[in-house]
């Protein structure tokens, strides 16, 4: 039997790598930014996701305290700096289901039973954008590259997500990948690598500091051109088929009009609460920012999915303007 159509095939994740959590003030539960890496499994307990054993493996390896982790050793599954990382403009809806999708130029959008192709002049001027608290959302997915313990054994064909709003982040992991490809001749397998938090302060933030996660070589270039070629040199003689791989998975991405569904939405939805964690003012702006006053506070921070109900009339009157 054949994939369905219309279903997006993501790249498996078995784990969460955040830097924000949810924590109780005043008796709710808010959202929070962190200072330090939290890797997570993807289900929760008592309202808080649950501690992947990986945690402690890295910590282990690399001599940092497990509620303080500062940088994670990874590796990458793909060549394809676009399968690795990927960032779009999004918005969801009450229900959690994905409303529109877009890269700055064009979109897919929701509109009753199907989804159409529409332009996106990004998040902070599209009316609907606005409305529907668009922002931008980057993905990596990585591997995190420690030794298997009691309580962790590495699964070769899956991977950690990292959701981040930020645009600092999107832009450091975007350039970093980009010009390690091109340096290395399109070898990205076999390079160790690091995920790094960065302080930065700046007038968006008030002087205030914030993090941002940087991607870094382990090793000088050339060893990460010898590592690479070594690999790539392995996996050939092992009659491993990267490329053929990278196809597969290119494939299934492309097959759906969404990346996330709605059993993604709880993972995604500290996401949504956190206006970026890395604001700035040389951010292109985000449509979170850009919605009416009396959608933009209040609820919002306290609850999300009950902001986004009560703009849902106004997103269906905007989705018939868009006809």
């Amino acid at each position: 039997m054949s994939k369905i159509k219309n279903f997006a095939y993501t790249i498996p994740t078995v784990g969460r790598i955040t830097i924000g959590e949810k924590v109780e003030k005043g008796g709710k539960k808010l959202p929070s930014k962190l200072n330090h890496f939290q890797i997570t499994a993807q289900h929760q307990r008592d309202g808080r996701f649950v501690p992947h054993p990986v945690q402690e493996c890295v910590a282990a390896d690399t001599g940092q305290a497990a509620d303080k982790i500062q940088w994670i050793p990874i590796k990458l599954m793909f060549n394809d700096p676009d399968l690795s990382v990927r960032e779009r403009y999004e918005a969801f809806g009450a229900d959690g289901r994905m409303l529109c999708a877009g890269d700055g130029e064009t979109a897919r959008r929701k509109s009753g039973a199907t989804v159409e192709a529409t332009t996106c002049p990004g998040a902070d001027h599209c009316e609907y954008g606005k409305m529907a608290r668009c922002k931008l959302m980057t993905r990596l997915n990585v591997q995190i590259d420690v030794k298997d313990s009691g309580t962790f054994k590495a699964d070769p064909l899956s991977t950690y997500i990292l959701r981040s709003g930020g645009f600092n982040t999107a832009r450091t992991i975007r350039a970093k990948l980009t010009g390690l490809a091109a340096m290395l001749g399109g070898k990205l397998l076999g390079v160790p690598l690091q995920l790094r938090l960065r302080q930065k302060s700046s007038s968006g933030s008030r002087q205030s500091i914030f993090y941002y996660v940087d991607i870094v070589p382990t090793v000088d270039l050339l060893t990460c051109a010898q590592l690479a070629k070594k690999h790539a040199d392995d996996m050939a003689n092992a009659g491993l088929n990267q490329a053929a791989f990278e196809d597969a998975v290119r494939a299934g991405l492309a097959n759906g009009p969404f990346e996330d569904c709605s059993e993604d939405f709880l993972e995604a939805a500290e996401y949504l609460e956190l206006d970026g964690e890395d604001e700035d003012d040389e951010q292109a702006g985000q449509g979170g920012k850009n919605a009416p006053e009396e959608f933009a506070t209040g609820e919002l921070n306290a609850n999300p999915l009950a902001w986004m109900s009560a703009v849902r009339e106004e997103l269906g009157t905007l989705e018939q303007l868009a006809h």
